[in-house]
């Protein structure tokens, strides 16, 4: 059996012969030759085809490659199979792994990438979610959103409405109401990851009470408070997650945010948690929770009666009905008088 040689005192490698004669190793080299008793050498385990080391006790080691002529050599010296070598020549111990390896994959995909994505929303810098935000917003304004058609007046009626209604607990970051319209999309509202909140005019002529805007706008803060969409980009790009958290590196994370808002919906979940928050914030301020009960069915009513190419625009955006939960499930509990 051939293999290489390493005295311990240098990186040369000489090549040798290597034969086990009454349980004693023998290495005979161009010049040399070396016997260690079988108690005196370490072999390393079978890892499929990578080279096998012989360590002697004294110093210096040998690399085989010839891993079938050393298992012969070894079956002569009784040597116990480890439980590596056994595991990895065993069809069951195969069909284990392979089921553990898929069952692992599962449970990071539902439970560790969420978790993992919630835990680093959280920790974003402020200057990362500005960014996250402005560069959403900028494609949006590209790709399918248009300048507001609401006079300057409404705007600033709703942007005061809005800063009147007092929090459960302290902001974040500065909110602002950008407005804007979108045909195409229909009536909508969606935040954005910075505390920019996307209103559209299409959503505003759906009612006259101010206080049902103000509620679905609760709504979409508590989507910003919970960092529900930088826990949505985040999960959405596992890639850019890793790189941010062992790198800090947030250029490739920045450079999918606006086609993972655009293409992405909540989860059941975010949405259940928005809402909460949101009716909490309704009562708190003495408002009545069933104003977003009333402006769903509202946004659900004019969804059903739209054509066909507005509900086809919808699907490429946080769509306000699309992503939540069932709009009866929803206003009953908003409005659990109502039940």
């Amino acid at each position: 059996m051939q293999g290489h040689y390493y005295d311990g005192q240098s990186a040369a490698a000489q090549a040798v012969d290597i034969t086990l004669v009454d349980d004693v190793w023998v290495l005979c080299g161009a010049e040399f030759e070396l016997r260690w008793p079988l108690s005196q050498v370490n072999i390393s385990e079978r890892l499929g085809n990578t080279p096998r080391r012989l360590t002697f006790s004294a110093g210096g080691h040998c690399e085989v490659t010839d891993l079938a002529a050393l298992d012969a050599l070894l079956v002569h010296t009784q040597t116990q199979r480890s439980w590596l070598d056994a595991m990895q020549h065993s069809f069951a111990w195969a069909g284990i792994a392979s089921v553990a390896f898929v069952a692992v994959l599962i449970f990071s995909y539902v439970y560790l990438l969420p978790w993992s994505a919630q835990v680093m929303a959280q920790r974003l810098p402020s200057i990362v979610l500005q960014k996250m935000g402005s560069s959403t917003l900028s494609t949006l304004d590209r790709v399918m959103l248009q300048p507001s058609q609401l006079d300057a007046t409404r705007q600033q009626t709703l942007a005061r409405a809005f800063a009147q209604l007092t929090p459960l607990t302290a902001a974040q970051m500065p909110y602002r109401i950008e407005f804007r319209s979108a045909p195409k999309m229909g009536a909508n509202a969606f935040a954005l990851p910075d505390g920019t909140i996307v209103l559209l005019d299409e959503l505003v002529a759906l009612t006259q009470n101010d206080d049902e805007i103000v509620a679905v706008l609760a709504h979409e803060r508590a989507h910003v408070e919970q960092r529900h969409a930088a826990r949505m980009v985040l999960q959405s790009s596992a890639v850019g997650l890793l790189m941010t958290w062992y790198m800090g590196d947030v250029s490739s994370l920045l450079a999918t945010v606006p086609s993972v808002v655009m293409q992405a919906q909540y989860s059941r979940e975010m949405e259940a948690e928005a809402d909460e928050i949101a009716k909490q914030t309704l009562r708190a301020n003495h408002l009545s929770s069933c104003l977003l009960g009333t402006m769903l069915e509202k946004l659900e009513a004019a969804h059903q009666a739209s054509p066909a190419t507005t509900r086809n625009a919808d699907d490429v955006v946080m769509d306000y009905l699309s992503s939540h939960p069932a709009t009866a499930e929803r206003i009953q509990q908003m409005c659990p008088e109502r039940r």
